[in-house]
């Protein structure tokens, strides 16, 4: 599994988002809980909240513990600390500007997302508000402030979605691409091959463009924004 993540730094996003699901079910973190002043970073003027960030840092904590079968290295844990900040700062330029091109989310939206965890349904299978207020309650959380940590998650996915949508790969490219990688390998290309797995290719190839898209928007939108770290967090050098 270590070697895979290493080989494919793309899996650890997709399993960060499976395990952050996975709190939901098994009674962990849902998003962040009310924070109470102290802030982690600022982006701009808007105030990333400690709270929310040790929650971030707890459920990142939790990914790698099944990576690793336990214990976390400790050049990976101060690693691990870094990416979650730097990913929450990152969540906030995207918050600010979904705010700027007009992306916004519904309440019929949110109400539908709500209704959508398995984990607030009751005995009949339809959403239960007492099984809600009770499951958030226990995390130490209100509906207000789970519904408005929900609306930015649902904001930010809006917002990603618009960059993302802007990858477009012509079957040229996929099979260019394909090619490329046969030749790393020298391996011979074959057009009957690359025709049987032209579809699932495609599918990761535009993966791949998507994310290193979304990468370098946002490297160009970090140097747009002023961020202050909180003297009280170390970050690696």
């Amino acid at each position: 599994m270590i070697e895979l993540i290493h080989k494919y730094p793309i899996l650890i996003k997709v399993m960060m988002t499976v395990v952050v699901v996975a709190f939901v079910f098994t009674g962990g973190y849902l998003f962040t809980r009310e924070d109470t002043g102290s802030y982690a970073a600022k982006v701009g003027d808007a105030k990333i909240g400690m709270q929310e960030y040790q929650d971030a840092l707890a459920r990142m904590e939790e990914v790698y513990r099944k990576i690793y079968q336990g214990s976390i290295p400790p050049e990976m844990a101060k690693k691990m600390e870094y990416k979650v900040l730097g990913d929450l700062v990152d969540k906030e330029i995207q918050l600010q500007e979904a705010e700027k091109q007009g992306i916004t989310v519904s309440d019929d939206e949110l109400s539908d997302a709500v209704h959508e965890y398995k984990a607030f349904l009751g005995e009949d299978g339809r959403f239960s508000k007492e099984r809600y207020a009770d499951l958030l309650k226990a995390q130490g959380m209100t509906p207000v402030v789970f519904e408005r940590e929900l609306k930015d998650e649902l904001t930010v996915d809006k917002f990603r979605k618009m960059v993302k949508d802007a990858v477009y790969l012509s079957e040229n490219d996929v099979r260019d691409a394909y090619k490329k990688q046969l030749a790393a390998q020298k391996k011979e290309f074959k057009e009957e091959e690359f025709q049987a797995q032209k579809e699932n290719l495609w599918r990761v190839q535009t993966l791949l463009a998507q994310e290193k898209l979304m990468s370098s928007f946002m490297d160009g939108l970090r140097k747009k924004y002023k961020i202050e770290v909180s003297p009280s967090l170390k970050t690696p050098a």
